[in-house]
């Protein structure tokens, strides 16, 4: 197996379930309502949903960079959550998901000769990108644990 699928199989674990650190984002998502992601658990953070759109937009950042187009971060770091319903936070999951997917497909695909690539417009390689990458999702990942934990005050699945 290539580093760039073996990358891509973690990323996959890490967001889907099998997660090596504990549960993984869609295990720590399973369950919270609209109103749940929405909320300020902690008055100072950004709220679950706050920190989806991050993936969300940071992922499809990460897709353009790994195909070759140079660009910035998203508009919206950490977009606000502008109306508070069940069926946009189901939307907000299914772009998180649908850009994740992209995402894996689009590492799935790279040749263990393009990781010490540069990425254009940085001063990074592909690798570089690829595992910071993963430590993103890792990260956000457990501020939603945390974030599930003082609003639900109860585990997640896998944990």
């Amino acid at each position: 197996m290539s580093e760039a699928a073996y990358i891509a199989d973690e990323l996959r674990e890490i967001h889907e379930g099998n997660a090596w650190h504990g549960p993984s984002l869609r295990e720590a998502l399973d369950g919270i309502t609209a109103e749940q992601a929405a909320a300020r658990a902690i008055e100072s953070a950004h709220s679950i949903w706050e920190i989806v759109g991050h993936i969300t937009g940071w992922e499809n950042v990460f897709s353009l960079r790994l195909e070759g187009t140079q660009t910035k971060a998203p508009d919206e770091d950490f977009p606000p959550v502008h109306k508070v319903s069940e069926e946009d936070w189901k939307q907000a999951l299914a772009e998180l998901d649908g850009t994740h997917a992209r995402l894996l497909k689009v590492i799935a695909s790279l040749s263990d000769a393009k990781l010490d690539e540069m990425i254009a417009g940085t001063g990074y390689s592909v690798r570089y990108l690829l595992h910071g990458i993963v430590r993103h999702h890792v990260y956000h990942a457990g501020q939603i644990v945390l974030l599930r934990k003082a609003l639900l005050s109860e585990e997640p699945a896998g944990d």
